[in-house]
């Protein structure tokens, strides 16, 4: 038989089941369904039950989208988070936020037009109007993105807020592609009164079709909510067998070595001597971040990182940021307010004391989107941390995807080694193999 879940319904699946909580409000918000943009639904006792939606046409994703496109990039390649990187070089303009707010308000736990319903084909031109240099000057464009995150912030915490007030529950569960905004995720347990927060490794629609899986196991044979927790998000393709053999045998390059138990001491090592490494190790990661096992890696201590790593390996944008892989156990000395960050969903604010000592990770505005590391959730990746800390006294290491911009994150030999042949990585560790230039 032929089981059909709506499309909301299925990131509420994923988001709800895969949290492990007993019961949770869960917010979907996004670009579209099959009708309307917002839902939320309320989770009981393995019971996924709708309690609002949005019946209109306003959309919190859709408004992302052109404003990714006004920025001057473009939302079909996924390129939002050029717009999350570049507001942080920005600064509030009165006119930019009275513009783009204008848009929408919240109306409870909902979007409405504004009564003189613009549309985003006015408000764009009024931002041209508005841009002297041009849209694509870039202090124009920083400010522009910064204000434009603003506006999102404030209409996700009104609805939020709101959302609370309903007294469904105190823990949220929020999903649909919306959940991708780091920025923004970071902020909610401080803007709102919700005590807890789950986010799921792929809240966009890449998540439906597990979220459809896990709807129908439970319409089947139930399901206890601890157990269906997501611990591991590393559920995809294996690195390595055949591809790998074929090149220890075919290359005969006197720089390629298998590593023993020492595997960890020797990486940590060669990353604090300014070595960037392709990591590549195990199951590929479920969702869109790379969590340590498609990873390219480096010394977050070097501030020129930042900017060699952009320039040499991913061939991307200055302004662009890169994430801390920080152990679990050194958060709160790292973050203000930490939070668990296990797929790299929320970004949070450096502490003072921290700045300094891992430069190449901290964003203009003092911010990092974190992934927190436990031995449970990912021991080899977590050793690699270990040992790098007791070789530099620093929990944390530079982790990016391991591909170059425009191109999909690696999940072959054969991938790997392109990448680290055509770019300014230094060695690359597939499994227990060291290849190094």
């Amino acid at each position: 038989n032929t089981i059909r879940y709506d499309h909301h319904t299925t990131h509420a699946g994923l988001a709800c089941y895969g949290s492990g909580m007993e019961e949770a409000v869960c917010f979907v918000v996004d670009a579209g369904g099959e009708n309307g943009c917002f839902r939320i639904f309320r989770y009981k006792e393995g019971k996924i039950s709708l309690a609002d939606r949005q019946k209109t046409g306003e959309n919190l994703g859709g408004f992302y989208t052109f404003l990714t496109n006004v920025c001057g990039f473009d939302p079909v390649k996924g390129e939002e988070w050029k717009v999350m990187g570049l507001a942080a070089y920005g600064a509030y303009d009165e006119e930019l936020h009275k513009l783009l707010s204008s848009l929408y308000h919240v109306d409870g736990c909902h979007l409405i037009y504004s009564q003189d319903k613009k549309g985003t084909r006015a408000i764009h031109e009024q931002i041209k109007a508005v841009a002297k240099g041009g849209i694509k000057d870039f202090p124009f464009q920083a400010k522009l993105a910064y204000n434009g995150q603003l506006v999102y912030e404030e209409w996700m915490t009104g609805m939020i807020n709101n959302i609370y007030e309903l007294k469904l529950s105190e823990n949220l569960v929020l999903s649909g592609g919306c959940g991708l905004n780091s920025s923004y995720n970071g902020k909610i347990l401080s803007q709102t009164k919700f005590k807890q927060l789950y986010v799921p490794p792929a809240p966009a629609d890449d998540g439906n079709a597990l979220g459809a899986a896990m709807l129908a196991c439970y319409n089947d044979i139930g399901f206890d909510s601890k157990k269906s927790k997501i611990v591991s998000p590393y559920t995809g393709s294996e690195i390595g067998g055949i591809g790998l053999e074929h090149f220890l045998q075919f290359s005969g390059s006197g720089k390629t070595r298998k590593l023993g138990t020492d595997k960890y001491k020797v990486v940590a090592e060669l990353l604090a001597a300014g070595k960037i490494i392709g990591w590549a190790q195990g199951k590929a990661e479920f969702g869109p971040r790379s969590l340590g096992n498609r990873s390219i890696l480096a010394d977050p201590r070097r501030k020129e990182m930042k900017d060699i790593i952009n320039e040499r390996v991913k061939f991307r944008e200055e302004f662009r940021p890169f994430a801390p892989s920080v152990l679990h156990e050194y958060g709160e000395a790292y973050f203000e307010h930490y939070q668990e960050s296990p797929y790299m969903e929320r970004t949070l604010r450096f502490k003072k004391e921290a700045l300094e000592k891992v430069p190449a990770v901290v964003h203009e505005n003092n911010t990092g989107r974190l992934q927190t590391v436990k031995e449970a959730w990912n021991p080899a990746y977590y050793q690699l941390i270990k040992a790098f800390h007791e070789i530099t006294g620093v929990p944390v290491l530079l982790n990016t995807s391991f591909n170059v911009m425009g191109k999909p994150i690696i999940h072959s030999v054969e991938d790997a080694l392109s990448v680290f042949y055509t770019t300014g990585l230094d060695a690359l560790v597939i499994n227990d193999v060291l290849i190094e230039k």
